[in-house]
C-alpha cells in the first residue's frame, strides 16, 4: 500500500496502461499480479481487490 497526497489519477497517467489496469477510484493493479477475478473483486496474493462500476468494463475486457 502507497500513501500519498497526489490523486490517483495522476499515477494512473504514469503508468504504462499495457501493464496497469484501475479498478477502482481507490486502486490500480499490475495486470500481471491478478491471480483470478471472482464478481466485483480482483485476487491477488492474498488480498482482494474491490472493482468499482465505473471501471468493471476496462476489468473485463483483460480476459476476453
Amino acid at each position: 500500500m502507497i500513501i500519498s497526497h497526489e490523486k490517483i489519477s495522476s499515477f494512473e497517467k504514469l503508468l504504462p496502461k499495457s501493464q496497469f489496469v484501475r479498478t477502482h477510484k481507490s486502486f490500480i493493479v499490475a495486470k500481471n499480479e491478478i491471480n483470478y477475478i471472482e464478481g466485483n473483486r480482483i485476487s491477488i496474493q492474498n488480498h482482494k481487490i474491490p472493482i468499482g462500476q465505473t471501471y468493471k468494463e476496462n476489468v473485463n475486457k483483460l480476459f476476453k
